[in-house]
């Protein structure tokens, strides 16, 4: 079919480049598949306009380009599969070190890194070949196309080093100086310091570049890196050699990620690689580390001696117990057909191509697949166990298990390549040196040279086309040629081999290892703190690796940290999220801690919201050096299933915690090394999913004792003493920084904000449901959420604390809505929102917790009293910080935003297929981003940035339903000078009898718009019968009954707006309306007219317009002026709720009868009072007295007393 649309598509737009998915990457999973083709599209008529421009200038010349895997394909491949080319770049150093190093040196095994002006390039050579993935990410996108795997940090030669004013640490990049101005150094009107400033200021490079022709301007880099020295209250040199260990610290945490480093030899190339090659080897023990010939074009000569490839590959869902040896062959082989026929028609024979196996595969219906390479004769000889025992081994060495689950086959791919001939190097002269020394003839001169706190005179440098075969140079020396600089440190020495690689050894005499111990303090700090973030960087990748469940290996639902172990700060959070909840155990564990004792417990109370239900398991484990206890890692993560009333274990019509599902009180489940097997066994036994919770608590424990590792090698580096001392001075500095932005940006005046939860779930019961009557009961709501926020005065008088303040919070649900919001989460929200404005480079920590008060009344929404049910906290965590923000931003308009999709809606379908297998599916749902002052809010998005959603081919692939629609909402964002993300609507055809839970909100109230932007619209569920009968569906409930051929239309929130609309430029409305993002009606909201042919119509744009901004002047409102658009008062969306929403109002929370252990606490008594005469304030009598009692009787009549609490 693709190949007569294509024709057709050719013959109707002649000329206009035609991309097809189904050729490019005809495989599962269509967002990839689109993103794929969208970009190969949007690169090709560049691609095209670039090769035929090269082909023209080159005449008859045969031109092949490289591709992103290291091969490389013919002009005509490369403009049709022109996403294959977007990572060609750093490829090409790869595929040189690959084939000049793994292919004729012994050294097999190599860490690869590639620095370059801007930044460094990393990659892994294991057994001569280079890893590659399946995916590459450019920018914002994420193509679906192989490429070599590099990994790229932001530190190279021009990386810009800076002191931001609010915590004066010194950064090293991201931002880079360029090729133009570049460094000082350069002579071009550049005067901020770079990293290449830094190494002329130490003397690490030659007084001239380029054989001479590029002189170095060393004054004007002493001039740049003086202005760091000063800032930072360190000697120009100090300066330097901090800014060059911090742009290494950077390096060496992508070099270690995921493998030990001393496993490997190191290969640095690039312009400046070979000038950090000692100190990265250093750090990585990685030896030797070699420079190659000609480093800094080595891409140019792997592009020279890599040959043609051409990859086929076809979605094929194959269950191994399930299939025929018989039929994979076939179509492998026929795979491989279609390869090899491309590879003929550019000129390669058949006798000159070579043949390469793939297989996608994973545990049957597990998200996550592995590429397992096989030989075709192998499959043919032994049959399908070749490839189950692939995947076996390839999953355990990543994820160090197996299980014993049925295994699938997703993908199968083969690769043609031509038979390349073989490089041939020249090698070197052997030197006529005994003593190994070089000619002097090879000597270019002598220069000074700074390490280390010492000044080494006359140090040499040589001349690289000089050396010999055998020369050997112990440090301090430079080796200097056209393209590159290569630094060989006074604790290393360098040998020449026979092909020319420079390979450099430590001393034998200097012991390996260098201690850093003798640095000043203020460099070790921030040493340590990179160290701190890299190490973070570790335990996520080892939770992706070992972590089974889909809930933390595909949504990252879990949170690493480290905490100081000693001392005042025993327990604050120096690197991590959500602060510390340590501090909370210290507090109420009695009993010893030791070394090799891990913690465990999942009981929010326990830790005081540290962890906010029952699915957060905690784990902590504290390390020590030497006996002492120096730092504590900790790690939470969301268990998919823990027990309770519903799968999941997350039921919103829950009256107490034990509903929800199995308490951990606070446990050792590792004592001084040795597992508690049976507090494991009673974890993994009370959970529906006890595979995933066994595999997810062993990713938990081993990623805090990778950390523990790492920070013992910190205590050696830098010593014990210094690394603690560091630990305090990272809290003092985010201390310091916060308390500088409280006297300068916060306000003295109280700012009070409120939001609200549209309703608790207690409308939908489970004996109603079945019965065919949806929304008969009415659930309670809205819940009102308020935080007050002022400045007070410190008690020592040495300066102010900010104080939030959330009395006025409704008095607890009594259904599963709470969430025990812990002090320190809030202070970490608030301090990262703040802090992180003004400096985004900051390491977000405990420091600035003793400069805020929390008060959060006992009894409340956010601070339930046990055992009050805590499953479906979702709600009110999205709610607040919707309310943080309106709380920061009404003074500081650059804190505001407007409101969005603050929440992570759950929806969950189970029931029994007509085979008798169980099935049971979990989604999250994606709305509308809120705009901000930076810009619009994305459509469809998740509240975690992070997280993806599930692709709709996977869902029908492995659930009995069908989606018949997923599309953006046009008009769903709010109107404003920055438009809100529009919501999403989602149609599941369900084509199997079962039970549905629907986890939302904001179906009443409206994501309010902000400073003139309009609210984004409300999220809908409407259950469609298979007879047609259309039923409005409550926002939240549990049991809903379907029927094969029910179809549910959830459509989900827009994000408010941000500024006028009226002053959104009208050319982005009528190019919205063009791409579907806004209706030609919606428009109008924006006071933008359109002509027949969707553009603007100007001047009645202008009047449209100037109407607009004449009757906002006319209601009074002032330019400048805070305001919020709710979409009306709260009594006018009650009053209008049925008729807009299909539904009926809630029933107002202040008017039920109090219930459990917060019910006699006289603030609550107090409270609920109070809430009573707000809400008949803003109802008027008989209005309350109609929203605050209906459906009583209804209610209690389904049992919603049970076990109130």
């Amino acid at each position: 079919m693709r190949r007569p649309l294509q024709g057709s598509l050719r013959e109707e737009f002649p000329g206009i480049p035609i991309s097809l998915s189904s050729s490019i990457l005809p495989e599962l999973m269509e967002y990839e598949r689109t993103l794929t083709a969208v970009v190969s599209a949007m690169v090709r008529p560049k691609v095209e306009k670039y090769l035929d421009s090269l082909q023209s200038s080159l005449k008859d010349m045969e031109i092949r380009i490289l591709r992103s895997d290291g091969g490389l394909a013919s002009i005509d491949l490369a403009k049709e599969y022109s996403c294959n080319l977007l990572y060609s770049g750093p490829a090409g150093g790869v595929a040189g070190v690959a084939g000049m190093i793994a292919r004729k040196t012994e050294y097999k095994n190599l860490l690869t890194f590639d620095m370059g002006g801007t930044s460094t390039d990393v990659c892994l050579i294991q057994n001569g070949l280079p890893s590659l993935r399946r995916e590459t990410t450019v920018g914002d996108l994420t193509v679906r196309a192989p490429s070599i795997d590099v990994r790229t940090v932001g530190a190279g030669g021009g990386s810009v080093a800076h002191v931001p004013e609010v915590t004066k640490a010194l950064r090293v990049g991201p931002e880079s100086a360029g090729a133009v101005p570049g460094p000082a150094a350069y002579g071009k009107g550049g005067t901020k310091a770079t990293v290449t400033d830094a190494n002329v200021v130490l003397g690490y490079l030659p007084p001239a570049l380029l054989g001479g022709s590029f002189k170095l301007d060393a004054n004007a880099s002493r001039k740049a890196v003086q202005d760091i020295a000063g800032a930072v209250g360190l000697t120009l040199r100090e300066a330097a050699e901090g800014i060059l260990k911090l742009a290494n610290e950077k390096m060496y945490g992508a070099l270690k990620s995921g493998h030990d480093p001393k496993e490997y030899s190191l290969v640095a190339f690039g312009g400046a690689g070979p000038l950090h090659a000692c100190s990265l080897a250093r750090l990585c023990q990685s030896y030797p580390a070699i420079v190659p010939p000609s480093p800094g074009v080595l891409c140019a000569l792997g592009d020279a001696i890599t040959s043609l490839r051409h990859e086929v590959g076809r979605t094929y869902i194959r269950n191994l117990s399930e299939v025929q040896t018989n039929e994979i062959v076939a179509a492998c082989k026929g795979l491989a057909e279609q390869a090899a026929e491309v590879l003929v028609a550019q000129g390669v024979p058949r006798e000159r191509q070579t043949y390469a196996f793939e297989a996608d595969m994973r545990y049957s219906g597990q998200a996550l697949s592995l590429p397992v390479v096989f030989a075709m004769e192998e499959l043919e000889k032994e049959g399908l166990s070749v490839l189950e025992k692939g995947f076996t081994a390839l999953h355990h060495s990543l994820f160090t298990y197996s299980l014993d689950l049925r295994v699938e086959v997703i993908n199968l791919r083969s690769r043609a390549e031509e038979v390349g001939g073989e490089v041939i190097l020249q090698n070197l002269p052997k030197s006529s040196n005994e003593s190994g020394d070089p000619s002097p003839d090879a000597r270019a001169g002598t220069t000074e040279f700074y390490w280390n706190a010492a000044t080494y005179t006359g140090v040499a440098i040589w001349e690289r086309t000089k050396l010999k075969d055998g020369d050997e140079i112990r440090g301090p020396a430079i080796i200097t040629e056209m393209d590159s600089n290569t630094l060989i440190m006074p604790d290393h020495r360098a040998t020449i081999d026979c092909f020319g690689n420079i390979l450099i050894w430590p001393l034998e005499a200097e012991g390996g290892v260098r201690s850093e111990a003798d640095n000043k303090q203020s460099i070790i700090t921030q040493l340590v703190e990179a160290a701190l973030a890299n190490a973070r960087l570790e335990m996520d990748g080892l939770i992706l690796r070992s972590a089974l469940s889909p809930a933390m290996r595909e949504q990252l639902d879990y949170f690493p940290m480290i905490s100081a172990g000693t001392g005042p700060n025993d327990g604050k959070m120096v690197v991590g999220q959500f602060g510390s909840y340590i501090q909370h155990f210290l507090k109420i564990w009695k009993g010893t801690i030791e070394e090799g004792d891990v913690f465990i417990t999942n009981d929010p109370y326990e830790v005081q919201g540290g962890i906010s239900h029952l699915n957060d398991m905690l784990v902590m484990l504290p390390v020590y050096r030497e006996g002492k206890r120096v730092a504590w890692a900790a790690n939470q993560g969301h268990f998919t299933d823990v027990g309770g009333q519903t799968p999941g274990s997350l039921p919103i019509n829950a009256h107490t915690i034990f509903q929800d599902g199995i308490q951990i009180p606070i446990s050792k489940l590792y004592e001084k090394g040795r597992l508690n097997e049976a507090l494991q066994n009673v974890i993994c036994r009370n959970s529906r999913t006890s595979d995933f919770s066994r595999a997810d608590l062993h990713a938990l424990v081993a990623a805090c004792r990778i950390a523990g590792q790492r920070i013992s090698e910190m205590c050696i580096r830098f010593g014990t003493t210094a690394f603690e001392t560091a630990l305090d001075d990272l809290l003092d500095r985010n201390k310091i920084a916060f308390a500088e932005l409280l006297r300068t940006r916060i306000p003295a005046a109280k700012m009070t904000f409120s939001d609200w939860m549209d309703d608790d779930g207690t409308g939908m019961a489970r004996p109603i449901v079945p019965a065919g009557f949806v929304g008969l009961t009415r659930s309670q709501g809205p819940w009102k959420v308020s935080c007050t926020m002022s400045k007070e005065p410190l008690e020592d008088g040495s300066g102010e604390r900010l104080v939030y303040d959330f009395d006025g919070t409704d008095p607890q649900a009594e259904s599963g809505v709470n969430w025990l919001l812990s002090p320190t989460t809030w202070k970490m929200r608030s301090s990262a929102y703040l802090i992180k404005a003004l400096d985004p480079s900051i390491t977000l920590n405990d420091g600035a917790y003793d400069l805020m008060d929390v008060r959060i009344p006992l009894g409340t929404l956010l601070n339930p009293v046990r055992p009050a049910a805590l499953a479906c906290r979702t709600h009110l965590l999205g709610r607040t910080l919707d309310l943080m923000i309106g709380t920061l931003g009404q003074r500081q308009p650059r804190f505001m935003t407007a409101a969005g999709y603050s929440d992570s809606p759950h929806f969950f379908y189970s029931g029994w297929r007509k085979d008798g297998s169980w099935f049971q599916l979990y989604q999250i749902g994606f709305g509308g981003v809120p705009a901000r002052p930076i810009g619009d809010g994305m459509d469809g998005h998740s509240l975690f940035p992070s997280m993806k959603t599930v692709p709709n081919e996977f869902l029908e692939l492995y659930f009995p339903l069908r989606i018949d629609k997923y599309e953006t909402i046009i008009d769903s964002g709010g109107a404003g000078f920055y438009r809100g993300g529009n919501g999403v609507q989602i149609d599941y055809c369900f084509l199997c009898a079962g039970e549905i839970s629907l986890h939302d909100d904001r179906w009443l109230t409206k994501p309010w718009g902000v400073n003139g932007g309009k609210p984004g619209t409300r999220s809908t569920k409407t259950l469609v019968r298979a007879d047609g009968t259309r039923v409005s569906l409550p926002s939240k409930g549990d049991f809903i009954a379907v029927k094969e051929g029910d179809v549910l239309e959830w459509r989900t929130w827009g994000g408010g707006g941000y500024g006028r609309a009226f002053e959104r430029p009208a050319e982005i409305v009528a190019r919205e309306v063009r791409e579907g993002l806004v209706s030609r009606q919606g428009a109008a909201r924006y006071g933008v007219v359109l002509t027949d042919e969707l553009e603007v119509n100007v001047e009645a744009s202008n009047a449209a317009r100037t109407e607009m901004k004449e009757r906002r002047l006319a209601e009074g409102r002032e330019e400048g002026q805070f305001e919020i658009d709710r979409g009306g008062l709260l009594r006018e969306l009650f009053e209008r709720c049925e008729e807009e929403t299909g539904l009926k109002p809630p029933r107002l929370p202040s008017g039920r009868t109090l219930r459990g252990p917060s019910s006699g606490l006289p603030h609550i008594v107090e409270l609920h009072a109070r809430r009573q005469r707000e809400d008949r304030a803003e109802f008027g009598d008989e209005a309350y007295d109609k929203y605050a009692r209906i459906g009583e009787k209804e209610v209690r009549g389904v049992g919603n007393g049970r076990g109130c609490c």
